[in-house]
């Protein structure tokens, strides 16, 4: 175990040290945890949730002799009847995601951020796309014939 390793364990320890004295001076009441239940519930009641299911951010090393350009993610959403792939590119004006439906339809896809939002077409065959849009939270609201679709939050 080298020097950063051992840091990071300790850092870790001292967390699970400090989060157990914050539970026992100060516990989160039963209904906060019933209520932050309760609301990851209704988190889809009027669309359907798409999971973030593959991040090439998880495994990076994955592609490293096949693509050779670390600033690309690919970022794979789904629900039982609808994927997207998407393709984020880090530039100088923010991030470009080049993005396609891979089962399912899709008419328009809305990419939110913490400063922006934006709709775009998706094409006849499943393609869209963004541009220059800021690092930090961001999430895809997707219509098309079906229910609407909301994907889960990624940090772009």
């Amino acid at each position: 175990m080298n020097h950063s390793q051992s840091s990071e364990q300790a850092n870790k320890m001292l967390l699970l040290r400090l989060a157990h004295i914050l539970d026992r001076i100060d516990p989160v009441p039963e209904p906060t945890f019933e209520l932050a239940s309760a609301s990851y519930l209704l988190r889809s009641v009027n669309s359907e949730y798409a999971e973030l299911v593959d991040d090439s951010a998880t495994h990076p090393d994955r592609f490293a002799g096949v693509r050779g350009d670390r600033g690309v993610r690919m970022l794979y959403y789904e629900t039982p009847d609808f994927g997207v792939e998407l393709q984020v590119t880090e530039g100088d004006d923010g991030r470009s995601v080049l993005g396609q439906v891979v089962a399912g339809t899709a008419t328009e896809i809305r990419a939110e951020t913490m400063t922006r939002v934006e709709t775009v077409r998706v094409d006849e065959l499943g393609r869209f796309g963004f541009d220059n849009l800021p690092g930090g939270p961001f999430r895809m609201h997707v219509s098309g014939p079906g229910r609407p679709i909301v994907t889960d939050w990624a940090t772009l």
